[in-house]
C-alpha cells in the first residue's frame, strides 16, 4: 500500500482527536482489564513479531553496508511491525475505540518513507547500533519523562471520558505526541530514516 506524506520528517503519527469515546473501557480498572485480555492475541503476535524483527537485524546491515540498499523484505518486516504495535498502543490508550486489525498494512495515518539511499555507516556491524544508541540518550531521557506522565495522566483521562463521553484535548496531545516521539526513535534505531528524531511532539 502506498503511504502519503503528512509531515516534513519522513516518520509520523497523524491522527485525529476522537469525536467521541466508549464510556465502558473508561471505566476505573475493568476497562484496561478488558482491554488487556482481549489483545492477548495481538500480544502474543507482536512477541513472536519481536523476535523475526531481531533475528532479521543480523542479517539486514550486509544488504546495507555492500549493496547501500534496505531490502524491501526488511521494510515491510520493520515497518508493518512498528504500525502493529502503533495500532494495539492507541487502541489501549483509548485514542482508537475500533478493535486493532491483525494487519502488517500502512494505515493512512502512520507514514514510514521507505529508505532509498540508507547510510552505509550506521550498517557497520555493532558501531552503528551502538553510535546511535549514545547519541539516542537525550531522547531517552525525554521519553521516560512523558512515559511518567502519560502513566499519570491515565489516572484522570478516565473521569473527562465515563463523565463526559470525550476524550480531553490535553491528554490527546500527550498520548499521541508520546506515541508519534517512540515511533520515530524506533523507526531511526532499525535504520527505516538516517534522519535524526527531532525533539518534537508533531
Amino acid at each position: 500500500m502506498t503511504e502519503l506524506a503528512t509531515s516534513a520528517y519522513p516518520v509520523s503519527l497523524n491522527v485525529a482527536i476522537p469525536p467521541s469515546s466508549s464510556r465502558f473501557w473508561a471505566i476505573p480498572l475493568i476497562g484496561y482489564l478488558v482491554k488487556a485480555i482481549i489483545l492477548i492475541p495481538h500480544f502474543v503476535v507482536l512477541y513472536v513479531m519481536s523476535l523475526v524483527v531481531y533475528v532479521c537485524q543480523l542479517v539486514i546491515w550486509i544488504f546495507v553496508l555492500f549493496g547501500g540498499l534496505y531490502p524491501e523484505w526488511a521494510y515491510a518486516l520493520n515497518a508493518g511491525y512498528l504500525r502493529w504495535l502503533m495500532r494495539i498502543s492507541l487502541y489501549f490508550l483509548g485514542i482508537n475505540d475500533n478493535y486493532p486489525a491483525f494487519s502488517m498494512d500502512a494505515p493512512g495515518d502512520m507514514y514510514i518513507a521507505q529508505p532509498v539511499s540508507p547510510s552505509r555507516f550506521w550498517a557497520i556491524p555493532l558501531i552503528g547500533y551502538w553510535i546511535k544508541y549514545i547519541i539516542l540518550i537525550p531522547h531517552f531521557v525525554v521519553v521516560g519523562a512523558l512515559a511518567i506522565a502519560l502513566v499519570a495522566s491515565q489516572l484522570i483521562i478516565w473521569v473527562w471520558v465515563l463523565f463526559g463521553g470525550k476524550y480531553p484535548s490535553w491528554a490527546f496531545t500527550l498520548v499521541t505526541g508520546t506515541l508519534q516521539w517512540n515511533f520515530r526513535i524506533a523507526c531511526y534505531f532499525l535504520g527505516l530514516t538516517d534522519n535524526y528524531p527531532p525533539f518534537s511532539f508533531t
